[in-house]
């Protein structure tokens, strides 16, 4: 969920000063409260970032996740953003629960997001500047997920592919298979029509019923990786389809079996993921 640290930032100043409350106008732990009001378990800080970001997550949005865990203890609540991801649109980065969240958060935003860098830096939003992040991510001793957001909602129509593309995800999901495990079936901004804009954001070419049509396509690119899933013919690496979408394991009891998101891939075992049906959520165990 975006919190206030969703911000602005005013530009006439040298670095350009944060904000708060522009995207989103909540605290952090107004949100956990109402995810606790509304049966929620877990919920995770998702804002935004740009110029310096990372030094507003440190040092203002952290200790007030720190405070909020404290309030709301029934809610489990993790540390992550809406990453500016190299070339491509938006994605979930979301850090397991450990004493070194922060800093390893830290680390990630300022080295890799490509709106953090001030001034600019052109070579922070390039396919080889996402593959060095995903690598260092891979690295790490708590390694974090990585998840496309609204993957469509660049494209002009159906069936055409804009900011996010099969072959980067594919190039993603190879290099760090444990990290990179998928993208967003459900966007957010599903009542984005109440407000008198576009359902999920999608401007150009619609969602269909609020799914993106990487995922809501019969034949596209979800069921081709899928497909790519029972293509080795291993019962351990088969995979069937939940009702959000999410590829799980056929075999094992639900408490302990090791779902993926990506066909054929297995997640560390901290983490279990799967689509909520018609939210675009997901499930963390």
């Amino acid at each position: 969920m975006h919190s206030e640290y969703s911000g602005s930032y005013d530009t006439s100043t040298n670095p350009p000063t944060f904000r708060k409350g522009a995207d989103a106008v909540y605290p952090i732990v107004t949100n956990a409260i109402m995810a606790k009001h509304f049966g929620l378990t877990w919920a995770m800080c998702t804002d935004h970032g740009g110029p310096t970001h990372s030094k507003v997550n440190l040092e203002q949005a952290y200790p007030d996740l720190l405070l909020s865990r404290q309030l709301v203890p029934d809610v489990l609540q993790f540390w992550g953003m809406e990453f500016d991801a190299p070339a491509l649109d938006h994605h979930t980065l979301m850090i397991p629960h450990h004493k070194d969240e922060a800093q390893q958060l830290y680390e990630l935003e300022s080295r890799f997001a490509k709106r953090d860098a001030y001034p600019s830096d052109p070579g922070r939003d390039t396919e080889a500047k996402m593959i060095e992040f995903l690598k260092a991510a891979k690295d790490m001793r708590n390694k974090p997920l990585v998840i496309a957001h609204h993957a469509s909602r660049s494209a002009t129509g159906l069936g055409v592919y804009g900011q996010d593309t099969p072959r980067e995800f594919r190039n993603g999901n190879n290099v760090a298979p444990d990290i990179y495990v998928g993208f967003e079936g459900a966007p957010g901004h599903q009542a984005g029509p109440l407000n008198g804009g576009a359902r999920g954001g999608y401007g150009n070419y619609p969602t269909h019923g609020g799914f993106d049509q990487m995922t809501a396509r019969v034949g596209g690119l979800w069921d081709a990786l899928l497909g790519e899933a029972g293509a080795g013919g291993s019962p351990r690496r088969r995979t069937r389809t939940c009702t959000g979408r999410a590829a799980v394991p056929t075999s094992g009891p639900a408490s302990t079996a090791r779902p993926t998101c990506w066909p054929g891939r297995t997640t560390p075992t901290s983490w279990t993921v799967c689509a909520a049906a018609g939210s675009g959520s997901a499930r963390v165990t």
